[in-house]
Parts: C-alpha cells; sequence; structure tokens
C-alpha cells in the first residue's frame, strides 16, 4: 500500500524506532519534529551542508519519511538502496513510477510532469523529478497524506 514505508522505515514507527532502523541522526529540528541526515553536498562548484534524509514526527510517531539525493558521491549509491515495496528507487523514471502504479499520463505544466502522486486511503506516495525533461526521480516523499507537505 502506498504511503507505508520506505527503506525499511514505517509510518508509525516511533522516533526510537526510527532511530534504530536508520541509524544516528545528524539533527532533529522542532516545529514540526524533523529529523534528518546532513551531508556536504557538491552543486555547482559549492560546497553546502543539506539534509538528504529524514522523517517527519507527531504525536512521537513518524507521519511521512522523505529521501533525496544528496549530490555527495559517497552518500547517493547508498540512497539508491532505499526503494518502495514495487522498486522504484531515487534515480528512478517517473514513467517507471507511473506503469509500476498505475499513473496515468503525466498532466501539463512544471507541477504535473515533475510531480507523480499516489494516493490510497490516507496515504500518499510523492515522486518528484525536478529537472527538464521531469524524467529523473531525484525525491521520494511517503506517509499520511497532509503530513509534512504531502498532498
Amino acid at each position: 500500500m502506498p504511503g507505508q514505508a520506505i527503506g525499511g522505515l514505517k509510518i508509525g514507527m516511533t522516533k526510537a524506532k526510527a532511530t534504530t532502523t536508520w541509524a544516528k541522526l545528524d539533527h532533529c529540528q522542532d516545529s514540526p519534529l524533523w529529523c534528518q541526515f546532513r551531508a556536504d553536498s557538491h552543486i555547482n562548484g559549492f560546497t553546502t551542508n543539506n539534509p538528504f534524509a529524514g522523517w517527519y514526527v507527531k504525536a512521537g510517531k513518524v507521519v511521512a519519511v522523505e529521501i533525496e539525493f544528496a549530490e555527495n558521491t559517497a552518500i547517493d549509491p547508498k540512497m539508491i538502496k532505499l526503494k518502495t515495496s514495487k522498486g522504484i528507487h531515487l534515480g528512478s523514471t517517473m514513467d517507471q513510477a507511473r506503469s509500476k502504479y498505475g499513473l496515468g499520463p503525466a498532466s501539463g505544466g512544471e507541477a504535473g510532469l515533475s510531480r507523480a502522486i499516489v494516493k490510497k486511503g490516507t496515504r500518499c506516495t510523492l515522486f518528484y523529478a525536478p529537472a527538464p525533461p521531469y524524467q529523473k526521480i531525484e525525491a521520494i516523499q511517503v506517509g499520511i497524506c497532509g503530513a509534512a507537505g504531502l498532498v
């Protein structure tokens, strides 16, 4: 079912269980509680320290999980190993995600082309391909619809 888990991290886990599943976090912030892993990213000749994976917590439980490329050659190969139950991962194409999840063709405009959303009941999975031609998935978010920006 969409929006349940990715990479072994399940929606509804406690923060403590999530931490033992994925390892010690680099940072947690309040309002909303967003626990994340961070890495030095190398983009356009600059180095920045950005989040690349993490989860949102509400009432002590994980409500959404987000992963994206770190733009870091040591981390990105590991991120590709995190997959949805249908085998979609960072680097998969939007066409693959649409096919595996039975989604129709992309709608017009940047938002319709760059995002594919699977919704079942109160659970959502969002695939995001931000760069033209909007095919390479660079971020995936799973969780409770409406939590942490999920549609």
